[in-house]
């Protein structure tokens, strides 16, 4: 399979949502001479899946649905080990959440509880000692498509979504306004994002400066134009302050990027928040994007504060009352320090995450349930991978894209169709396979596991 242009695409065989990124596009189209719609990461994503849905059977059999250090095994026997490993477990981790639909993530919270486990999807949030901006501050934002029909002027305030998020200007950007007016965009940082152009410019602006032009900004914006006496940061602001004034919508556009302490976050949600007192005006934060370890990081988020009252960081996983601990109990910290000795996997990780999974080594064991069609880590210690359904090709669903939209996938592979193998199970139904595995083991005799430690989180 290969990327086609939109004008020179094949008879169609089906469309997708592509699952390579948080934007989770609904447009794509795969043909019989390859995939029209998708960015070069997403064509590669769905093509590489499809070659795994297609993989021929060996002489012997169909692929493996598992795996034990990565030697195949019958699903059922990998379930029944995977089990008594987790219930034996001191403390167990779920993490990885962002790659599963909401059903799933809803299935590993189920598992989460039964193990009194840490939870944590792994977002940078969660690794703050002052934990989410909007729980701190509140926020001010919009659904991308308010961005595209509405924002006559849009900021990218340190940020160039083409590296994580790579169709987000030609979906939201790059489309006329509603009433068929051009925007005006402008780059605030180091990257110019957008050619220079009649309708775009670029503010070169120091990272170090980021939140005193912010907070500057803000103040002016107040009527304090004296408070730039003597800044570094007077020209850019003055620019900026003309033209959010000449503005009908202002969009200011964000990346989640290194803010160990969330200042900057926290300027930005007070800058936004002072423009809309006067005029309409929102804040796009974008997240990790390619880099966040999964699509549904939205999905992940909304699921975890619903249930525990934050979206990670989670010390024990009780529905009765989570203790949530940002920077504490974040997924990369409970592994590197080996307050965990086990962790549960929901498909693929952020490549730091996974490091840290890798070298604890032997003192780790590993559960992962993930549609890959070979072992993902090698490595010492206990590992079990479970194969599920293929994520963007044969999975029914629902995950939340980065802003919130609902998105319902709708499988583009029939099951056991295409030379898939028959019967595969989907995520969600082998997490409940494997939850009734764990409480079978947890209540029988032979359980190592003590109810102690699995319901304080590994603390006697």
């Amino acid at each position: 399979m290969k990327q086609q242009a939109a004008g020179a695409i094949g008879a169609e065989v089906g469309r997708s949502t592509c699952t390579a990124c948080p934007l989770l596009c609904d447009d794509i189209l795969i043909t019989t001479d390859g995939v029209a719609g998708a960015c070069l990461h997403g064509s590669e994503t769905i093509c590489a899946a499809i070659a795994g849905v297609l993989q021929p059977r060996s002489a012997t059999g169909p692929s493996p649905e598992a795996w034990e250090n990565d030697s195949p095994l019958a699903r059922e026997t990998a379930i029944e080990r995977s089990a008594k490993r987790l219930a034996s477990a001191r403390r167990v981790l779920v993490t990885g959440l962002g790659s599963a639909t909401l059903e799933a993530i809803t299935a590993a919270c189920d598992l989460a509880e039964s193990l009194g486990a840490a939870v944590d999807a792994g977002l940078p949030e969660s690794s703050r000692v002052a934990g989410p901006t909007i729980a701190r501050a509140g926020e001010v934002t919009a659904v991308w498509e308010e961005l595209r029909d509405r924002a006559d002027l849009v900021l990218f305030w340190g940020c160039d979504p083409a590296p994580s998020h790579p169709r987000f200007i030609e979906r939201f950007i790059a489309p006329s306004l509603s009433d068929g007016r051009h925007r005006r965009t402008i780059a605030v940082g180091p990257h110019s994002v957008l050619p220079d152009a009649t309708t775009h410019h670029h503010l070169p602006l120091p990272h170090g400066l980021a939140v005193e032009a912010a907070r500057a900004l803000q103040m002016l914006t107040l009527g304090r134009p004296d408070i730039l006496s003597g800044t570094p940061v007077a020209a850019v602001c003055t620019t900026l302050h003309d033209a959010i004034q000449a503005a009908n919508c202002v969009a200011i556009v964000t990346s989640d990027g290194d803010d160990p302490i969330g200042l900057e976050a926290w300027s930005i949600v007070h800058l936004v928040r002072t423009i809309a007192h006067m005029k309409p005006a929102f804040q796009i934060p974008l997240g990790a994007g390619l880099a966040a370890g999964g699509v549904n990081v939205a999905g992940a988020a909304a699921v975890c504060t619903w249930r525990y009252g934050a979206a990670g960081g989670i010390a024990t996983a009780d529905p009765a009352g989570s203790l949530f601990l940002p920077a504490e109990s974040n997924a990369r910290r409970l592994i590197d320090r080996g307050e965990v000795d086990a962790v549960l996997v929901l498909g693929r990780l952020a490549d730091p995450l996974e490091q840290s999974i890798a070298d604890r080594g032997a003192r780790l064991s590993v559960v992962r349930i993930c549609d890959a069609p070979e072992p993902l880590l090698q490595r010492a210690g206990d590992s079990f991978q479970l194969r599920c359904a293929c994520m963007s090709l044969c999975t029914t669903g629902t995950m939340l894209r980065e802003d919130g939209r609902r998105v319902v996938l709708t499988p583009s592979m029939p099951a056991g169709g295409f030379g898939q193998p028959a019967g595969m199970h989907s995520m969600r139904d082998t997490l409940i396979a494997l939850t009734n595995a764990v409480r079978h083991a947890i209540a029988s005799p032979a359980s190592q596991a003590s109810p102690t430690s699995r319901f304080t989180g590994g603390r006697p």
